[in-house]
């Protein structure tokens, strides 16, 4: 079988003069053969630094070429990849940094100053490689590095059971966790991704979305490669950059969020046309369905929709375009190589794979599949909950419909054990956001004594003045919630604190009730 590495070096044996990279702040396009030339000039300088078989090398790079030139090099010598966040804090870097042990750091400029505020924390780099101009005292020039460089393939066997990643989790729940693929999981994803997109050669797609986090990286990015297909890189989410790629690069296939999809509609000008464009993909929560409506007017083109995490690679479901107007809102059915079922949520974690739910039943997502990860670097304890019974347990919360279609409900985390029954914050969030004056809320379930958890809703308001009794007695006066599932408290904040990707951190307001 073939490993990562192998699937850029067969589309460059299959269209060496295709267009394969296209970066245009650098003035970079390649072709497959002199893209293929240019990462073996990388490999080649990274053995003579004296990375191996088996080192880390980090990013801590923005959408660029140099992100995944380093992706292909590493894979070429059988070292792990592992991209970093690059808007996360020095501390943070310094955190992943460690833990992975990397032993080289691949970065530019707009990450120089955290990365020399973070040398002091910094314990296992050996090399700094820096893609941008003069390189700081303590880095070398990645440019000048690979310029003397062979372009022939260096000679290192790498096998499809070898690791090919790393890659940090958000860490809602704390510190982050390194998932570790071996290149096999990442190498059979990509084929799902390839069916489900129905990709070909003649492809062009624009990366939109960050190339450090798996949906972007290896959803869209790899299996584009994959087929010989060509990829555009965006440096940036600027809606009228985005426009300007969509219509002068003639992309056929592009992935963004719905927020990136919102600012591109109100930036679109009128009569706006995209001829090329055949598919559009989002992921993680679904479309609102006006959006979705909004841009299959606006872009003429398909919409289809994925489901997953980066432990399973990512995706596990997908939603195809003519079951969207039927199934909006549902994440839809498991993708090819994929079982999913929906279980029993125990209080004492982990749940049991086994304890299958009816249809129309809530319970936990649990899954197998190919892209499903090798476990957590270093945390053999959270690997076997996260992993037991040999299946993955994804902690959200979920139920199929009569005829398979997965909906999503809310996080396992999330979930508040009343000690009458399971109460699920979304539930509750859902009443309150009916409420004129709520703009956002989160709800979390504090435990005052043993076996009484008090449910508490923090509440962001367009009414500074806004009463608990007045929230209270509206969600009472809804009739749509129980009263096991009325909040005890009500908190009025000024923001939800998220992470960078946008989910709400509830551990960070469980600990603002605590103290």
């Amino acid at each position: 079988m073939y490993n990562i590495g192998n699937i850029l070096e067969l589309a460059a044996a299959k269209y060496p003069r295709r267009q394969a990279l296209v970066y245009r702040p650098k003035s970079q396009f390649w072709t497959y053969d002199q893209w293929d030339g240019h990462v073996n000039r990388l490999a080649n300088a990274l053995l003579k630094l004296g990375i191996n078989k088996g080192d880390t090398i980090s990013t801590y790079l923005g959408n660029c070429s140099e992100l995944v030139s380093v992706l292909f090099a590493a894979a070429k010598i059988g070292a792990v990849f592992n991209p970093i966040n690059c808007n996360l804090s020095s501390g943070e870097l310094s955190f992943i940094l460690n833990d992975a042990q990397a032993k080289l750091l691949v970065f530019g400029s707009t990450g120089n100053k955290r990365v020399t505020g973070s040398l002091a924390r910094i314990k296992t780099v050996q090399h700094y490689l820096y893609v941008d101009g003069s390189p700081p005292g303590f880095a070398r020039s990645y440019y000048q590095l690979c310029a003397s460089q062979s372009a022939i393939k260096p000679v290192v066997e790498v096998s499809e059971n070898d690791w090919f990643s790393i890659i940090y989790t958000s860490g809602t729940t704390g510190k982050p966790k390194g998932v570790i693929h071996k290149h096999r999981d990442i190498v059979d994803h990509s084929m799902c991704m390839i069916q489900s997109q129905k990709l070909s050669y003649q492809d062009r797609g624009l990366s939109v979305d960050p190339l450090y986090h798996a949906a972007e990286l290896h959803c869209f990015f790899l299996p584009r490669v994959h087929v010989g297909a060509a990829s555009i890189i965006a440096d940036s989410s600027d809606p009228k950059l985005i426009l300007q790629l969509l219509e002068e690069e003639k992309i056929t296939f592009m992935f963004a969020d719905p927020a990136i999809c919102r600012l591109i509609i109100q930036n679109a000008p009128e009569g706006c046309c995209l001829p090329s464009l055949r598919l559009l993909a989002n992921g993680g929560a679904p479309m609102p369905h006006a959006l979705a409506a909004k841009c299959r007017e606006i872009f003429k083109t398909d919409i289809l929709h994925l489901y997953g995490m980066t432990e399973m690679g990512p995706a596990i479901t997908v939603l195809y375009p003519e079951e969207l107007e039927a199934k909006a809102g549902s994440v839809g059915k498991p993708l090819i190589n994929h079982q999913i079922r929906v279980v029993r949520l125990n209080a004492v974690y982990p749940s049991d794979p086994d304890d299958i739910l009816a249809p129309g039943e809530k319970g936990e997502v649990v899954v197998q599949g190919v892209g499903m990860m090798q476990g957590y670097y270093n945390r053999p304890e959270l690997t076997a909950e996260a992993m037991y019974g040999g299946w993955y347990h994804t902690g959200d919360i979920g139920c199929f419909d009569s005829e398979g279609y997965l909906w999503l409900s809310g996080r396992r985390d999330d979930v508040i054990f009343s000690g009458v029954e399971n109460v699920y914050p979304e539930e509750i969030e859902e009443v309150l956001l009916d409420h004129p004056d709520v703009v956002e809320t989160a709800v979390v379930g504090v435990e005052k004594r043993e076996w009484e958890t008090e449910i508490v809703a923090f509440i962001v308001s367009r009414n500074k003045l806004l009463a608990a009794a007045e929230v209270n007695s509206f969600l009472k006066e809804s009739e749509k919630l129980a009263d096991f599932k009325i909040p005890g408290e009500y908190r009025l904040v000024d923001k939800l604190p998220r992470v960078t990707t946008g989910k709400i951190q509830r551990r960070q307001l469980i600990k603002k009730i605590k103290k």
